[in-house]
């Protein structure tokens, strides 16, 4: 049986994994993890956020070979080894979360095609998709320069890979 078009999603290319390979995986989450605290610090003031706290999240990027372990303390985000135990595990592609992070997707459709999986405690993941579902990408505050590159990110990375 052949694929359609639709069913192909463009892989991460091994090229870029190997850069990616050589930065510490502790440098990865503090990257994130920095970068969650200013995109989302509206909603962490304003207790949105509050579910997290104490709570540990690996984000894994299958096709990058990259995964980020995070946790809520205190009022901000923080950078976890990805050795620690996790409360809640999110699998994904690049594309999917490019998808996600673009506002092309919603999470539900993500998370009901298996596109995203998530593995753990399934009501900390509940209310994370929740949480996902409400926020209006677009709105929230990125760098003016990275915008572009967000709204445009999607097609270049289907052209790319």
């Amino acid at each position: 049986m052949s694929e359609s078009a639709a069913d192909r999603r463009p892989q991460f290319p091994r090229l870029l994994r190997r850069p990616l390979a050589v930065v510490p995986k502790r440098l990865h989450s503090l990257v994130a993890a920095k970068a969650l605290g200013q995109v989302f610090a509206a909603e962490m003031a304003e207790g949105e956020l509050d579910f997290l706290r104490g709570r540990t999240v690996r984000i894994e990027v299958e096709d990058a070979g990259v995964a980020v372990s995070l946790g809520l303390r205190g009022s901000r985000f923080i950078a976890l080894a990805t050795r620690e135990p996790v409360d809640l595990v999110i699998r994904g592609t690049v594309y999917d979360y490019l998808l996600l992070i673009g506002g092309r997707e919603d999470p539900d459709t993500l998370f009901f095609q298996r596109r995203l999986s998530m593995e753990g405690d399934t009501d900390l993941g509940v209310h994370l998709k929740n949480f996902l579902a409400s926020v209006e990408m677009a709105s929230l505050p990125v760098p003016a320069a990275l915008r572009p590159l967000l709204d445009r990110g999607v097609d270049w990375y289907e052209r790319l890979a």
